[in-house]
This record gives structure tokens, C-alpha cells and sequence, in this order.
């Protein structure tokens, strides 16, 4: 085994050059300026850079309550305006009103609309326990489940016939307090429980 001639704060020094002040050349460069075999600074990034945000899915959004809307109008409220797709990227970034015509995002303050395949939608004639409802969703660890019914019960939720998941952990839910489509919030619940 060969003894690493580089300490760690060279390693973070460099990394922090090559994440904040990356040179025309790129990792490439500052491996060769360093003489370093190619390769190792990507592995320095993934030792001593920042963690990488959590993946879609790895904890999941929940609104959870009752609603009297129908299918078809609860269902209204993610959907996008029939000219979103039209708009280029900077149009949206630049605009100063809403161009997604979908309610769901414009509660959560999205500029752009959501990731499709990363939202649940449930909406059943009459209401059952809560639990049943959570697990019709992706979530797969027991813990979890138990807090949401925790958080519904604190809520006075014991039953409900409407749900909404959303899988992006990264996504901020700035305000909890208020209601998404008629349904509160419940909060951000890890999808699997931790390995011990």
C-alpha cells in the first residue's frame, strides 16, 4: 500500500478550487497542474465535497385530508396551462407571474412545473383510515407510516379520502400551515427506514 502524500487540507483546498473555481480545462487541469493521476480528484470531490443533495424518493411529501371536490376537480389543481410548453426556459426564469397555470405549483412557489413522476395523486369516494391511505403510496418504511398517522392524529385526521405525494426530498415546503387544495400539509417522511 502507498502512502498518500497529500493531507487533508490540500485535498479540501483543492477541492474547493476545483467545485467553486474550476479552471478553463477543468478537473482534467488542475490533475495535471498537481501532477495527479487522472480520476483522483473526482474521488476528492466525493470524500471531501459537499453531500450530495438527497435523491428523488428517498423521502416523500405528504398532504393528507378530506375533500368534497370531485376526481376530476381535485385532479384540476396539478394540472399545467395549455401554453406552458410553448415558453422557452428563459421566459419562465424572467417572467413575473405564474406561467404554469398549475395550482399546486403556485402554492409551493414553484417557478417551474412539477416533476411528473415524482407526484402521487389519490382521491377515493369516502374516506378511509389514514394508514390504508399512506400505504397506497411508495413509502416503504413501517416508522414512517406510524408518523404520519402520528402527525394526522395530532391534526384531528383519522380518516381521509384524499392524498398527495410528492417525492422531492430537495423541494421546500415553505408554508406548512396552509392548505394544498383543500388538504394540510403533514410533512417530510423518509422513504425507507434506517438500516441498523
Amino acid at each position: 500500500m502507498t502512502k498518500d502524500r497529500h493531507s487533508d487540507d490540500f485535498k479540501r483546498q483543492l477541492v474547493d478550487e476545483a467545485l467553486n473555481r474550476t479552471p478553463t480545462g477543468g478537473f482534467p487541469e488542475l490533475e495535471k497542474r498537481h501532477g495527479l493521476k487522472p480520476g483522483t480528484l473526482f474521488d476528492w470531490v466525493e470524500t471531501y465535497g459537499p453531500p450530495s443533495p438527497p435523491a428523488p424518493f428517498s423521502a416523500l411529501h405528504f398532504w393528507i385530508g378530506t375533500t368534497t371536490m370531485s376526481e376530476a376537480d381535485f385532479g384540476a389543481y396539478f394540472d399545467a396551462a395549455d401554453d406552458y410548453w410553448s415558453h422557452e426556459v428563459e421566459d419562465i426564469e424572467d417572467s413575473d407571474v405564474d406561467l404554469t397555470g398549475c395550482g399546486f405549483c403556485v402554492d409551493m412557489g414553484m417557478r417551474f412545473l412539477y416533476d411528473e413522476d415524482l407526484l402521487l395523486v389519490i382521491r377515493l369516494d369516502a374516506p378511509v383510515a389514514v394508514r390504508e391511505l399512506v400505504e397506497m403510496s411508495t413509502l416503504e418504511s413501517e416508522e414512517s407510516v406510524q408518523a404520519i398517522v402520528a402527525a394526522c392524529a395530532s391534526q384531528r385526521i383519522h380518516t381521509a379520502n384524499a392524498m398527495f405525494a410528492y417525492a422531492d426530498p430537495t423541494e421546500p415546503v415553505e408554508n406548512a400551515a396552509r392548505l394544498y387544495n383543500g388538504v394540510p400539509y403533514i410533512g417530510l417522511f423518509q422513504s425507507k427506514d434506517a438500516k441498523k
